[in-house]
């Protein structure tokens, strides 16, 4: 797909820039980059699905599971926030089962969302304010080297692409499977190690026993889709903690978290302030979740006042507790867990896995409450509900492992995802700023401390973008992200 030809530059050819990845924040990139480029360049987004804009988060989903939050929240373009809410009252893509009788349902299916966001790439390719080109590549990317002539991306089945600037927009991989198995367990059916293997988990029966490992949002989608196929057996969910993700309530845009006093340097000095502020906003009759919104309104700032060590701290020991209530779920799913929960089918421990046999045909599970003495029991089926994998050192991406080998990039100082400087602008083995390699969504968390939601995502990427295009005109950077 292309849009109006496009002008060449000084040396008769367009400016060519590769992204890696094309899920939400690759699209978002694109469409805000054609927006913001000064004069024409050429875009290419390389990626192996057939769908741009829908990724891992709303392509490998089934029809029932639902964004997280309403659907004017989804907010793409902060300059036009409702954009999605009026897309989807506008092109008849609302659900038709809402939450409560009588009312709209804002909680959309996340595959409608994902065709709302290849719309975009569609629309910003057929005519955009640059006249630049979009171009769907869909392959893999699994190599980068450096030429005279700029940045050279190895494809799995096509041939190598040289591009002038590349942006990493990939996100995080399948999630690991760290726990022992034994006694043939590994050779026994219904062990689902991806979490978004549709058909392995369609493939289990309705009666079975089933353990699953993790309490988050993915433990969520798990279950929404075995009830939604009939299962009927009973469902064990274990983790460390046993959190789960928190449900909506109202939300209030205005609250200041900081008003009236300095934001705290340290973690235990956030905590405080967080509890505080809470218990002042539940005594006025107000909600939790207005204190917590306000944050994840000024992370982005907040995040680059904090000494690195504290942030390590944050990191480490309340992005548990930061996710559940961040990353909250549709009312439709909270009663569904709940539901589980008191008719007994549903049953959330906190614990640790200590390893995995068999007994004949079923899976024996050896776990250590995370109060009590081990305990043993049988399922007939398993499910690796613990997330993502962020370690990048690692991951099975065999572009980022190429790029790592060649020293053109670098984990963060908190191994949450890619070094990038304040623009987005990847940093190598040594430190430095790698020439025209960029970074946007997930991977560039470190810098603003979240870039996972689809606001915060999208904020990221149109800064990059934004860097970019002042590059392309030879103006001097934009400010980071949060700052005038």
């Amino acid at each position: 797909m292309r849009s109006a030809a496009a002008m060449s530059d000084a040396q008769g050819r367009y400016r060519r820039i590769g992204v890696v990845g094309g899920g939400f924040t690759g699209a978002a990139f694109a469409v805000h980059l054609a927006r913001l480029a000064p004069s024409p360049v050429s875009i290419e987004i390389i990626e192996p699905r057939e769908q741009l804009g829908a990724g891992l988060a709303y392509g490998s989903c089934g029809p029932e599971h639902r964004i997280n939050v309403p659907a004017e929240r989804m907010t793409v373009f902060a300059q036009d926030p409702q954009h999605f809410a009026k897309w989807l009252a506008r092109d008849g893509n609302a659900p038709a089962t809402p939450h409560r009788a009588g009312e709209p349902d804002p909680y959309a299916p996340r595959r409608v969302f994902g065709a709302y966001m290849s719309a975009l790439v569609e629309d910003a390719a057929q005519a955009n304010p640059s006249g630049s080109t979009i171009r769907h590549r869909r392959d893999t990317a699994v190599g980068l080297s450096r030429t005279d002539s700029g940045w050279r991306v190895d494809l799995r089945t096509g041939g190598p692409a040289v591009f002038d600037h590349v942006v990493v927009c990939s996100t995080y991989g399948a999630p690991p499977f760290r726990w022992p198995l034994s006694g043939g367990a590994e050779a026994l059916p219904h062990l689902v190690r991806n979490p978004w293997d549709q058909e392995a988990i369609a493939a289990i029966p309705p009666d079975a026993d089933i353990a699953i490992i993790g309490t988050g949002l993915t433990m969520c989608d798990a279950v929404v889709t075995l009830r939604t196929n009939g299962h009927r057996g009973r469902v064990h969910a274990i983790s460390r903690r046993a959190l789960t993700p928190r449900p909506h309530a109202g939300f209030d845009t205005e609250y200041d978290l900081f008003e009236g006093t300095s934001p705290p340097s340290t973690a235990l000095g956030l905590m405080r302030l967080l509890r505080s502020r809470i218990a002042n906003v539940e005594a006025a009759g107000g909600e939790w979740q207005t204190v917590i919104d306000s944050l994840r309104r000024k992370l982005h700032v907040y995040w680059k006042t904090l000494p690195l060590p504290e942030q390590a701290k944050i990191a480490r020991r309340l992005r548990p507790f930061w996710d559940v209530h961040r990353f909250r779920i549709a009312p439709q799913v909270a009663d569904l867990i709940a539901s589980g929960r008191e008719s007994g089918w549903l049953t959330i421990s906190p614990g640790h896995i200590l390893g995995i046999g068999s007994t004949q045909d079923r899976f024996r599970i050896d776990w250590r409450p995370r109060r009590g003495d081990p305990r043993r029991e049988e399922v007939d089926a398993i499910i690796n509900c613990t997330g993502p994998d962020s370690d990048i050192l690692h991951s099975g991406n065999p572009f980022l492992q190429s790029a790592l080998q060649n020293g053109y990039l670098a984990p963060d100082a908190l191994r949450a995802g890619l070094a990038v400087d304040a623009h987005g602008r990847l940093l190598n083995r040594s430190g430095s700023v790698s020439p025209c390699l960029w970074a946007a969504g997930p991977f560039a968390r470190a810098v603003v401390g979240e870039a996972t939601g689809v606001p915060e995502a999208s904020a990221q990427a149109r800064h990059v973008a934004e860097a970019i295009a002042s590059e392309l005109s030879g103006s001097p950077a934009a400010s980071p992200l949060g700052e005038p």
